[in-house]
């Protein structure tokens, strides 16, 4: 599969100038529609686009604000990197520049790799951005699962007729504030059990599904549903404590079908452990294949130790 590439929309009051660039964009290998000439249009095409980087004029002839006040606008709905592209440098219009965090400012006239330069440094930091904020808010959802834990386990003894109650509903606000962190579909703890004919399975024994996502009938899991391994593979990764992330479409036959079916397209599986043994893994799910970064395994990775801790 293609690596799609970065989509840029241009804002410039200029038919010319505009044109100009989108060439040179095209050229350069990223995804132009057409460009904006006002600020009302550039907010309504950017939210309808969702463009990965907005090149900004700053002087918007006709319009009812300027580019500076457009960017500020910009932020407010959405998270998108803006870079200034203007002939203007007084110290009055940088002041006012510096209030809207641009990824980066460029003098008329540019050349072609001054403007590349600058518009990959951006994208990057974009990313980098947008991948701390992720980590973050992933950190704070296991921040506020550890306060429940610390308050609420020692609460309820576990000979109390409350204490499954206590914890099944603990564990399903744990999984909820996680799975809203991380943007998934669904969140399920697969508990190991034999499976059929002696194959290793697991069985779902809690599940998250974000609501949004079943409201179009995407994600058709249920509880208690079962999954048997068609190799050793998961039970030998997971058993030593190895995470497994990635498009279904690279598991193994069954695993395969029992995620595909389901309309999941890609998954991060940690393993929990319980008395220093295989317990079982959490699943976290989405409908669409996605990239499960580094840090983002490390912050679920926290979770499953968490999650692993409530039930031991």
């Amino acid at each position: 599969m293609d690596e799609k590439m970065p989509s840029i929309l241009i804002v410039e009051d200029e038919l010319i100038v505009a044109e100009n660039l989108r060439l040179v964009l095209t050229g350069m290998g990223y995804e132009v529609p057409e460009p904006a000439g006002g600020s009302s249009e550039a907010l309504e095409r950017a939210a309808a686009l969702s463009p990965d980087l907005v090149l900004m004029d700053i002087v918007l002839e006709g319009s009812p604000m300027d580019g500076i006040e457009t960017a500020r606008k910009l932020g407010q709905i959405m998270d998108v990197p803006v870079i200034f592209v203007t002939a203007y440098s007084d110290k009055k219009t940088l002041a006012r520049v510096k209030g809207t965090e641009p990824y980066a400012y460029i003098l008329k006239p540019f050349n072609e790799r001054e403007l590349a330069f600058a518009i990959e440094l951006a994208l990057h930091r974009s990313r980098l951005d947008k991948e701390i904020k992720k980590h973050d808010t992933l950190l704070l959802a296991i921040s506020f699962a550890i306060e429940w834990f610390l308050r609420r386990h020692a609460s309820v003894p576990s000979h109390d007729t409350r204490y499954e109650k206590n914890l099944s509903a603990g564990i399903m606000e744990i999984l909820e504030h996680i799975g809203f962190a991380v943007h998934a579909a669904s969140v399920c703890i697969f508990r190991m059990n034999p499976g059929r004919e002696g194959k290793d399975g697991a069985t779902v024994q809690y599940l998250w599904v974000d609501p949004g996502v079943t409201g179009g009938g995407k994600v058709s899991i249920t509880k208690t549903e079962s999954l048997t391994f068609t190799t050793l593979l998961w039970r030998s990764l997971l058993g030593s404590g190895n995470s497994i992330a990635g498009d279904v479409q690279k598991l193994p036959g069954g695993e395969r079908r029992f995620f595909e079916e389901r309309g999941i397209s890609s998954i991060a599986v940690l393993p929990l452990f319980r008395n220093d043994a295989l317990w079982g893994f959490v699943g976290f799910s989405d409908t669409v294949s996605r990239d499960w970064t580094e840090s983002e395994m490390e912050a679920l990775q926290i979770a499953g130790n968490l999650i692993g801790a409530v039930l031991e």
